[in-house]
């Protein structure tokens, strides 16, 4: 089972961390966080930091999630960046093309 939760770190800065299973199970969740972010809208923000270092799988619903993610910092203006990636999650980005390498990549 995975969690999801999306932190304001000041400084213009909000970091997701994604843990556990990044699945279908995780997806009204993955919505609810894409909206919290969305909302940011009126903020002044400049990063948005994905922390992937608890991830144990992630299927499609969490890469979807991160596009998604990535569309909406292009549109709105915040930078997305990924950080402390374990190895599920960096083979799933991997096999979906993911074309951002991650910040620092975790065990």
């Amino acid at each position: 089972m995975g969690d999801i939760e999306v932190v304001d770190r000041g400084s213009q800065e909000f970091v997701v961390f994604l843990r556990g299973d990044v699945d279908e199970s995780l997806a009204e969740d993955l919505d609810v966080a894409r909206g919290e972010v969305a909302a940011l809208e009126d903020v002044d923000v400049q990063r948005v930091l994905v922390d992937l270092r608890d991830v144990t799988a992630m299927t499609e619903p969490g890469v979807k999630f991160l596009v998604e993610l990535e569309r909406l910092g292009r549109r709105t203006g915040f930078e997305v960046a990924l950080s402390m990636v374990s190895k599920p999650a960096l083979r799933a980005l991997e096999s979906a093309h993911w074309p951002h390498l991650p910040l620092q990549s975790g065990a």
